[in-house]
C-alpha cells in the first residue's frame, strides 16, 4: 500500500531577502534622521539625579514655641531677636510675636569695649527655656567684628558642651 502525501513537493524557492533589508535600512535612516532632528548634544548629556538625605533638604519651619532667633553684632553692641508664636485657648487663635533685648558693650579699661557674653548668654537661656527644642540660630556679625569676637559670639550662642543651646548656628553676612 503506498501513502501519497497531503501536499504535493515542488520545487522550493529562497525567498528574496532584498525587500527586507531594504525595508530595515529605510527605517534605520528614518530613525537617525528623526534622533538627529529632535534632539541637541545638550539634552544627551546624562544628569545624576538623586533624592536627598533628610538632612540635605531645606529644614522645615520649627513647630515649636520659638520659630526664630538671630543675634546681631553691631559695634560691640549685641541685638537678640526672637520671634515667639502664642496661642489663645479661648478664641483658638495663633499670633507670633517679635522680641528684642538690647545688649550694650561692656567698657573695659584694658582692651576698651567689648560685647556683653554674659548678658548675651543669660538671654538666650531664657529664650531656650521657652523652646528647648529650638536649636537653630542665626548670627550676623558686622563688617568690622573680628574672627576671636565672632569666634567667642558663637560659642556663647552655642552654649555649653553637656547643656547646648543652639547648636546649629547659620553665619550670615551684615545687612548694614
Amino acid at each position: 500500500m503506498r501513502r501519497r502525501g497531503l501536499f504535493t513537493r515542488g520545487p522550493e524557492l529562497e525567498a528574496d531577502v532584498r525587500p527586507t533589508l531594504l525595508g530595515v535600512v529605510t527605517l534605520m535612516f528614518l530613525l537617525l534622521f528623526f534622533l538627529l532632528t529632535t534632539s541637541s548634544g545638550q539634552r544627551l548629556g546624562v544628569l545624576d539625579l538623586r533624592l536627598g538625605s533628610p538632612s540635605d533638604l531645606a529644614p522645615l519651619p520649627h513647630a515649636g514655641l520659638v520659630k526664630d532667633v538671630l543675634v546681631t553684632l553691631r559695634d560691640h553692641d549685641l541685638t537678640l531677636v526672637y520671634t515667639v508664636q502664642s496661642t489663645d485657648i479661648s478664641t483658638s487663635s495663633t499670633s507670633v510675636e517679635q522680641r528684642t533685648r538690647s545688649l550694650p558693650a561692656q567698657s573695659e579699661s584694658i582692651q576698651g569695649e567689648r560685647p556683653d557674653f554674659a548678658g548675651l548668654l543669660a538671654a538666650l537661656s531664657e529664650v531656650h527655656a521657652i523652646d528647648p527644642s529650638q536649636e537653630r540660630a542665626r548670627f550676623e556679625p558686622d563688617d568690622v567684628a573680628t574672627a576671636e569676637t565672632v569666634i567667642a559670639v558663637m560659642d556663647v550662642i552655642h552654649g555649653p558642651i553637656d547643656a547646648p543651646l543652639f547648636p546649629k548656628i547659620a553665619l550670615s553676612g551684615s545687612t548694614g
